[in-house]
């Protein structure tokens, strides 16, 4: 099973999903995980609605903004059938104090989640959405996250682009913390130093510092357009060659260790 990770709904999202299936048939993917960055674009109403008509295809995650919404929002979600949340431009810092029952309710109800990490693209001119700082969005925040609720899976996208050794160490400790490499970052980074941020997978004494190799902490996703989709697995393959990484770890990267945090694998 291939699993993309990190797949964001259209407005137009009837006449896109019957493109993306189409595409996905094709690469050989198997079911995609939709999100949403919240207005101006499409909301969770609509990804309620396309999960409604494409279940068999789709996990869907629930935007959330860390900083204004709630535990009821992420009871709000479940009910209305989401496999797990996303979170992106919060106005507290994804570890405040504030935030903490919203993955502790996260946690009880077994919602994984997705969060943006980093650069995020600027905000137009009257955005509503305006309050917006990556330093907020930084992959340090997720250790303490991961510290308080180790049965929470946190999938944090991009690498934490540009901070991508913070991200590597992050991965490094905590079991329950797993990377996509989205977004600019195979583009921006070659294989070589993806490798050096994923250093530990050929250290004897670190190489399971927390409890996994370094491979089965890094998770597909695409984040872009359709006519994207196979460059995206190409980078991922570029990556997998110059590490000469084993065919279980491959598997793993391209939708077994997803299954297994949405679930799936049972």
């Amino acid at each position: 099973m291939v699993i993309d990770i990190h797949h964001h709904l259209p407005r137009d999202w009837r006449g896109y999903i019957p493109k993306l299936r189409d595409k996905c048939a094709e690469l050989k993917i198997s079911r995609v995980a939709m999100c949403t960055s919240g207005p101006p674009g499409a909301g969770n109403l609509q990804i309620c609605e396309a999960l409604q008509e494409h279940g068999d295809f789709l996990l869907g995650l629930g935007y959330v903004r860390i900083g204004e919404d709630g535990p009821r929002a992420v009871d709000d979600l479940h009910s209305m059938g989401f496999h797990g949340i996303k979170v992106i431009r919060p106005t507290v810092d994804y570890d405040d104090d504030s935030a903490m029952p919203v993955y502790e309710r996260c946690a009880l109800l077994n919602m994984p989640v997705l969060f943006h990490l980093g650069i995020v693209a600027a905000s137009r001119v009257g955005d509503p959405l305006r309050d917006v700082s990556i330093d907020r969005m930084r992959p340090a925040h997720l250790d303490r996250i991961a510290r308080k609720f180790p049965t929470l899976s946190l999938i944090g996208a991009h690498l934490g682009n540009p901070w991508y050794d913070e991200a590597g160490e992050v991965a490094r400790m905590h079991p329950n913390v797993y990377f996509d490499l989205t977004g600019s970052t195979m583009k921006k980074k070659s294989p070589e130093f993806l490798s050096e941020v994923f250093w530990w997978a050929k250290n004897e004494q670190y190489g399971k510092m927390g409890d996994k190799h370094p491979y089965e902490k890094i998770v597909f996703g695409t984040d872009v357009s359709l006519d994207l989709m196979e460059d995206v697995m190409s980078d991922y393959r570029a990556f997998f060659h110059h590490v000469n990484m084993s065919f279980e770890h491959r598997q793993m990267i391209m939708g077994g260790t997803a299954a297994k945090i949405f679930g799936l694998d049972g």
